[in-house]
């Protein structure tokens, strides 16, 4: 078929696929740029006067204070562990991290210890175990009057 009119419309086809495969392509990636968003895993233990803390979250924010910034990671912590890998908030810049751990006795509470500590995440992912102090225990400010 040397026919002008098809050879035309079989350019507009491919010109057609071409853009749709680049628009998918922008769309599987978002706005962010790479997938991994520049973030990097962090993992680790968190115990609390030496016992593995079995329930609560982390929370690590760039320190902007120290002049980082990007992405910040959340994960939950169970069983003693954390890990941002495939959690809300994969994941978190590298460089000098501010982690913000809340510690709990059950899967909804009570709170048992809030603590704020501050380390590096290296570029490719950092390993860190986290021990809470028995002076950071959470001690209610208003009396707890028993039912």
């Amino acid at each position: 078929m040397n026919d002008p009119r098809f050879l035309s419309l079989r350019r507009f086809g491919s010109a057609a696929c071409v853009v749709a495969g680049l628009a998918a392509a922008v769309l599987a990636t978002g706005c962010g740029g790479p997938l991994d968003n520049g973030r990097h895993r962090v993992s680790g233990r968190i115990s609390f006067a030496g016992k593995p803390v079995t329930h609560g979250e982390i929370v690590l924010t760039p320190d902007g204070a120290r002049g980082n910034s990007g992405p910040q990671g959340i994960a939950p912590i169970s069983d003693g562990r954390y890990d941002t890998a495939g959690t809300r908030a994969p994941g978190v810049a590298p460089g000098p991290v501010v982690a913000r751990v809340t510690a709990l006795a059950g899967p909804r509470g009570p709170l048992v210890a809030e603590y704020e500590v501050r380390f590096d995440v290296a570029p490719g992912g950092t390993e860190h175990d986290i021990e809470i102090p028995a002076e950071a225990e959470f001690k209610p400010t208003v009396p707890v009057r028993e039912i």
